[in-house]
């Protein structure tokens, strides 16, 4: 301000202060959680992002199910991963959910940021972002569309390991290009950072990295009880986790019970008759849970499929479902999709 037709300049508060809380520096956060503790991780849920009627996020719905994954035992949380639709964010949208679920869940939950890309600038920026702002972990996929060669996957992964604990991503029905297990092999060999693989591509590629002693948890929810129980896998990172938490921590961690994977085969199915997360957006809808708002190019199952995910609720039992409302099958005119936002 003026006074006395001087200059006088007010000091900043945070300069005044000097225990004045600052945000988490990247130098704070950066390796600060040991990748054994990612590697112990029985039950991970790849988390949906629910979005308001404008296509914003619905951080009021996100925390909802976030807490509901803590209540009922869950490890870890991928955000923003192809369940949570990373791919439809935009950048800061992204790093922006990370550093909120970090800061209102990360003392209670493994929170592991997916900061893959195709581009390897654009991994190594992102990832920065992520362990910047406190994820515990990254996950990262193999370049997708261009594809790359088995040296260019390497020296992908090799850019990004340095920065902390990282699970790598192998599914090639998305990406076009599988992961052969040479490149992890290799990259295990020469990073301490590499907590293990999400692998899709079926049990008998988690056992020849189990009996490797390299960390694998099944992608495939329909695979998860037998890959857990008899090829060494660690665990699933999950998709039906999102609806039956309960059950599938127990599925996990409970010990064999092929009677309760048996039960719970249908509803893994029918999540998957569409692809991921079509399916499991409209069951989180029709439980109530969340609003049934799809960012396109995600529409809704048909309602034929709607009915079908009722009687399969009835089945299993609506109390080993998240969520206290009624499930019931949505009309086409109750769900909004929405193309800009």
């Amino acid at each position: 301000y003026y006074a006395a037709g001087a200059l006088q300049v007010t000091p900043a508060r945070a300069v005044l202060a000097p225990n004045f809380h600052l945000p988490m520096r990247s130098n704070e956060v950066k390796n600060r959680t040991n990748v054994d503790d990612i590697k112990s991780l029985r039950l991970i849920t790849a988390i949906k992002t629910p979005y308001l009627p404008d296509g914003r996020f619905d951080i009021e719905a996100y925390d909802n199910l976030v807490n509901l994954q803590i209540d009922h035992g869950v490890e870890g949380i991928i955000v923003g991963g192809t369940t949570g639709e990373g791919q439809l964010m935009s950048w800061d949208e992204h790093i922006m959910l990370i550093g909120h679920t970090v800061n209102c869940f990360g003392s209670s939950i493994k929170v592991i940021g997916n900061t893959g890309s195709n581009s390897t600038r654009e991994a190594i920026h992102a990832t920065e972002q992520g362990f910047a702002v406190g994820m515990h972990a990254a996950l990262h996929i193999n370049p997708y569309y261009g594809k790359t060669s088995a040296d260019g996957m390497v020296s992908h992964f090799e850019s990004v390991l340095p920065m902390g604990p990282t699970i790598i991503y192998n599914v090639p029905s998305r990406t076009g290009q599988d992961i052969p297990p040479g490149v992890v092999i290799r990259v295990a060999a020469g990073s301490p950072n590499l907590a293990g693989v999400k692998e899709c591509v079926g049990n008998h590629r988690v056992e020849e990295y189990t009996s490797r002693g390299i960390v694998a948890w099944s992608g495939n929810d329909d695979e998860c009880h037998e890959s857990r129980w008899a090829h060494g896998a660690t665990g699933v990172i999950s998709v039906a986790s999102n609806l039956v938490p309960g059950l599938m921590r127990e599925l996990m961690v409970g010990g064999e019970n092929p009677s309760l994977n048996s039960k719970l085969m249908p509803l893994m199915k029918w999540l998957f008759v569409e692809p991921n997360p079509i399916g499991l957006n409209t069951a989180l809808a029709q439980l109530g849970v969340v609003r049934p708002v799809f960012r396109l190019p995600y529409v809704p199952v048909g309602v034929e499929r709607r009915a079908e995910f009722v009687d399969i609720v009835k089945e299993v039992g609506r109390e080993n479902f998240i969520g206290e409302k009624e499930v019931r099958i949505l009309d086409d005119d109750d769900f909004i999709l929405v193309a800009r936002y």
